[in-house]
Parts: C-alpha cells; structure tokens; sequence
C-alpha cells in the first residue's frame, strides 16, 4: 500500500492510508496475513522488516531464565536452541481455526503461542462483566467445528479456569441426552446459537411434561451468539426457562472466526462491550465506506492490535450494526466501545444462517460445482414457518443433468455446502429444468432468485 508507520499520525491517516481487507483478500493469500518477520539468514518471503535487536535480546534473556524446558527434546538444551524456540513462541502459528472450501483454498485464523498464552485471556476475560464466576458450571452446546464459536469457549476454560461440559452438538451428544445431563449436572449457564437453544429448550419443556425429566431450575444465564436478538427473541427464551424452572439472563455476544475473539453484553439489552485495548473498531457507512457519526449505523470494521499470526488490518466484516458507542455502560459502569443492540443484519451479499455467516455468492457457488446440478434455487425457511423462533430450515431445489444419478447429487450438493458454508441443508427435492426456471424468475421475470429468504424475523417489540 506503499504506507510506512511514521505516514500515520492519527485515525484520519490510517484511514486514509491503509485499504479495507476483505474476506477474499484473505482467500487469495491467507500467509500474507501472518505477521513474518525477516530472520537473518533466512529466505524473506515478504516485505517485512527483520526482528529488532530488542526482540533478540528478549529471546536471550527468556532462554538464560529457562535452562531446561520440560517435556523438551535433548536439542533445546543448548543455548542457540532455547533462544530460537523463544523467538518461535511468538511468531510461529500452532493452531487455526479455519473452514476449507471445495476450491481448496481454506481461509485461516491463526494463533501462535504468544496469541493464546498472552492476548486471548485478556479477551476472553471480558465474558466476566455478565457476572460468570469461575465456579460456575457451563454447559457448552455449540458444534465442535473448526470456528471460533466452539474453541472461544474452550480456550476461555483452559486459560481462565471454569467447569464446562461441550457437548460437541447434537450430532455429537443427541439432544434429549443432553436435556438429561443438564439437569443431573447443575449447570449455572448454558452457551449457544439462539434457534438451536430455543429447539433446546422446547424439546426440554416435552419432556418435563412426559414425566422424562423433573425439570431444569439452575440456569442463571444463557450466553447466545450467532443470530440476531431483539427482544420478542430475548423473551420468548426466558418464557421458555421460565417453564423449566430457571430464572434465566439471556446475555448477548458476537464473534467471528476472522476477530479471533468473542465479545459479550454485561445485561439484558445492555450493548455489547469491546476491546479497545487489543481492537480498533470502525463504523462504515456501507455505501461509502467512509466513517459513520457516532451511534450511528454501519458496517463494522475492525483492526488487531498485539496479536501475532493472523493480523488484519481494517477487516470489513460485513455486519451492519445499529451502531458503536463511547461512553460509561449504565448497567456495569465499564467506559469504553459497546455495540448498541438489538444487532441489525448482515449487508445483502451475507446471511446468518444457522449461527453461520455465510456468503451468498459462495453458496450459490458450492452447489453450483455439485456434479450433475443442472439448475437450482435456494429456500431458507424456518423448521416451524409460523414460529420466527424455530431453527433455520434450508431447502434446495435443483433440475439434475441426464444420467446422473439424484443420492450423487444430493451427496455432493450437502458435501460442498458444508464445506465452503459450514452449514448443511436440509433438504434436496428435485425439480425438472423447467420447473426451477420457473421458481427462479416467478417473483420479477427479469432477474433470477437463486435464493430466497423466506424466514420472518421476530418484532423488536
């Protein structure tokens, strides 16, 4: 971008300077968005500049503390090798999260070990203004995936300390077997995406009436993240613990594989609290990608700041807020940035869809690369379409080529859109050509609808 540190002199410059980064940027070169240093005598396969003489001597003097290294191969006893794997420590990623698509090209998060050892719990800790204790007992029912919804909690556990149970999904753990270890267990939280709670819950609720459970009565809070909440949402959950016997705050977060963090509310419609410490944040006006005022709406952008590995810079995420305030919270009297909620939506390229953001475009693309799909469209509905609250149900309808065979397809179809999406529809009906035609144009004639969103969001009311 042809910038250097001493160009920026404040939020104006770097603004001016430095291009948005956006999730294909980070597809085409994912390596080009780890922090590398130059090594001397090293091949430099970027333009960076090389490790400063205080990092070495950092280096050296963590090696002169540490003369053995536990569990450490014979090799690092020697000075030269404790200070390279000091140095390694730092820079070295050894953990991503990431999702690989059907075109081979995954788009990582990651993490060295200096990033989770010394900046995720400073994030993580953040969860702690809801009003989590360390003895509190947690019930994780997020889907063991390779995304930071899942691995959040767990690094929040082994950094922070905390008494979780993951659960790994119900594909892991079948629901009703969770229903019963959560009331056997205690537990004083639960964690998850909002529609699969409520399914949770309801499913909880039949089998209380059955005589399957007595109930559940412990639940203080329920951390849920990856759909919107607005309030008719927020209620129609705590309806629903209320029905098990739990008093239950339902406290809001928002996270992303690409932040390398997840952020919380500290109360019911409190706004959610950010990390100025370790994040720049922006708000974008989406048409002109130039700053929005204050409290305004906008398309939430980010920067990193002290993290190694992955390290963006002016990250467009895509997600319009209703707006980013500065100010003491009411609730926990913290001052700093908090997202004003309920949360709006994704722009019109994106969707959240079963707690996952996905991208339109890359949707259509995965079914499109399916063997055999000669024409398709997408439906996303709800599981219940007169109930907003119930799980995202996605349908695709698609006219198959001559001779190929419907399981191939279907196989292929759910394959790449678990791949490149990580979601998996559930539902393949097959149309002829003609029909899919007419499903694709009915609504404009002109313009083709590869898919339609059919779901009804909840009232804010």
């Amino acid at each position: 971008m042809g910038a250097r540190s001493g160009d920026i002199k404040n939020a104006e410059d770097f603004q001016r300077l430095v291009p948005l980064t956006s999730k294909n940027d980070i597809k085409g070169d994912p390596a080009a968005f780890v922090l590398q240093p130059a090594v001397p005598g090293r091949e430099r396969l970027y333009d960076t500049a090389p490790l400063r003489k205080t990092d070495m001597a950092r280096y050296v003097i963590e090696a002169m503390k540490s003369p053995t290294q536990p569990g450490a191969p014979d090799r690092l006893k020697t000075f030269r090798s404790r200070v390279e794997q000091a140095a390694r420590r730092e820079w070295f990623p050894i953990h991503f999260h990431a999702s690989g698509g059907t075109t081979g090209e995954p788009t990582p998060s990651m993490y060295t070990h200096r990033d989770i050892f010394t900046v995720t719990p400073r994030v993580a800790a953040m969860a702690n203004l809801c009003g989590i204790e360390l003895d509190h007992r947690a019930l994780n029912l997020f889907p063991a995936a390779p995304h930071l919804a899942f691995f959040q909690v767990v690094m929040s556990q082994f950094l922070l300390g905390g008494c979780v149970f993951h659960t790994c999904g119900g594909a892991v753990i079948p629901t009703e077997r969770q229903i019963v270890l959560a009331e056997k267990g205690k537990f004083d939280y639960i964690a998850a995406i909002p529609s699969y709670l409520t399914y949770w819950l309801e499913t909880a609720k039949k089998m209380k009436e059955s005589g399957a459970i007595k109930g559940i009565d412990t639940i203080k809070y329920a951390v849920v993240a990856g759909e919107p909440m607005v309030p008719a949402y927020r209620q129609r959950l705590k309806e629903q613990f209320a029905a098990l016997g739990s008093d239950a705050k339902i406290i809001e977060g928002y996270g992303m594989t690409e932040l390398k963090g997840a952020f919380y509310s500290c109360g019911e419609g409190s706004g959610i609290h950010l990390s100025a410490e370790n994040y720049f944040w922006e708000v974008l006006d989406p048409e002109t990608k130039r700053p929005a005022p204050e409290g305004a709406p906008g398309v939430l952008t980010f920067s990193h700041i002290d993290f190694r590995g992955t390290s963006l810079l002016r990250y467009y995420t895509g997600d319009l807020i209703n707006g980013l305030v500065w100010d003491k919270c009411p609730n926990c009297g913290m001052t700093g940035p908090r997202l004003i909620v309920p949360m709006s939506r994704a722009v019109k390229d994106f969707s959240k869809i079963k707690g996952s953001r996905v991208s339109m475009l890359d949707l259509q693309t995965a079914i499109r690369n399916a063997p055999g799909v000669e024409s398709f469209q997408v439906v996303i509905t709800k599981e219940n379409p007169d109930d907003p609250f119930s799980r995202d149900y996605v349908k695709v309808f698609a006219a198959p080529r001559s001779g190929s065979e419907s399981k191939d397809i279907e196989r292929d179809i759910k394959r790449n859109v678990k791949l490149d999406c990580e979601i998996t529809p559930n539902e393949v009906i097959f149309l002829s050509n003609e029909q899919i035609e007419e499903r694709l144009f009915q609504r404009t004639g002109l313009k083709a609808d590869w898919i339609v969103d059919e779901r009804r969001m909840p009232t804010e009311g």
